[in-house]
């Protein structure tokens, strides 16, 4: 069995008309046409489409069976249709990002916004992982970009330097050390201290940090993200050192004094070297690039 486009469109056009001269009309096609076309198509089926009534072409049982199937078909092709414009515009792929807590409330979410400005079609998916090495392993498996607060150590990984970050100690505004210009690992003796949870490195850092110093921190709240950090010291519970800047800590309730310690932060991109990245991906990477020419 043949079956073409040509005749199902004949078909469907002689249904909706009622008859081969509408539907030759439909279609802009001259009325011998529809006639040949609607005979190859029952030829083809073995079965007649259609009976008169007075004036009018009747579908019969069999042809209005074929109705129903024809509809589901075209809907099929209008989906297809519909996906592949959709494809053509980046909507059929996520952008896949995984960041560590330090960035999820700022340069993360900003990448994200820049990107969207240009790509409305994309849908973007930010997670956010306790520490660099979970980052990178779901960039190696899966993931389009990490968000990394050092250079990665894997080779399979290319990596771009975003932005050297800026430290801070984060403190409720009436505390006692608000005013300070500057403040030390020593400042700090015996406070009361909100930390990034275990497991990353920026986390180990500041505790090398404290420790090297012959500091110790009441460690009473741990949690995942800078914003988070902020709000618990915003309500008295505490004083920490995050990463971000001056410009993000601005918004926040809580005072921000520049934290005098060898903390090597930085905002470091990766994505894999062995995964081809989807056109949306590249798009990102060429924009991050241009964000830090």
């Amino acid at each position: 069995m043949k079956i073409t486009f040509r005749q199902v469109d004949a078909f469907r056009a002689v249904v909706s008309a009622g008859s081969v001269t509408g539907a030759a009309a439909l279609l802009g096609v001259s009325q011998p046409a529809v006639s040949r076309l609607i005979a190859d198509f029952e030829a083809e089926v073995g079965f007649v489409l259609f009976r008169r009534e007075g004036r009018v072409l009747v579908p019969t049982e069999e042809g209005r069976m074929l109705v129903g199937e024809i509809r589901q078909a075209v809907a099929g092709m209008e989906h297809i249709k519909d996906a592949a414009s959709v494809i053509a515009k980046f909507g059929h792929t996520a952008l896949q990002l995984v960041t560590v807590p330090s960035f999820a409330g700022g340069l993360a979410p900003d990448l994200i916004a820049s990107f969207s400005a240009g790509h409305p079609e994309v849908m973007t998916r930010m997670e956010i992982e306790a520490n660099d090495d979970t980052v990178e392993w779901l960039v190696s498996q899966s993931h389009d970009f990490g968000l990394s607060t050092s250079v990665p150590t894997n080779p399979a990984l290319e990596h771009l330097a975003l932005q050297q970050g800026d430290v801070f100690c984060v403190l409720p505004k009436r505390h006692p050390l608000a005013n300070r210009v500057e403040l030390t690992p020593n400042d700090l003796r015996g406070e009361s201290f909100v930390s990034y949870i275990a497991g990353s490195r920026f986390r180990h850092d500041i505790d090398s940090v404290f420790k090297k110093a012959g500091v110790d921190r009441a460690m009473r709240f741990e949690t995942r993200t800078t914003d988070a950090i902020c709000q618990l010291v915003e309500r008295g519970l505490g004083v920490s050192v995050v990463a971000a800047t001056r410009a993000q800590l601005a918004r926040r309730e809580c005072v921000a004094v520049p934290f005098s310690a060898p903390l090597d932060f930085q905002a470091v991109l990766i994505w894999s070297r062995h995964r081809e990245l989807s056109a949306p991906a590249t798009e990102f990477l060429e924009m991050a690039r241009a964000e830090t020419r």
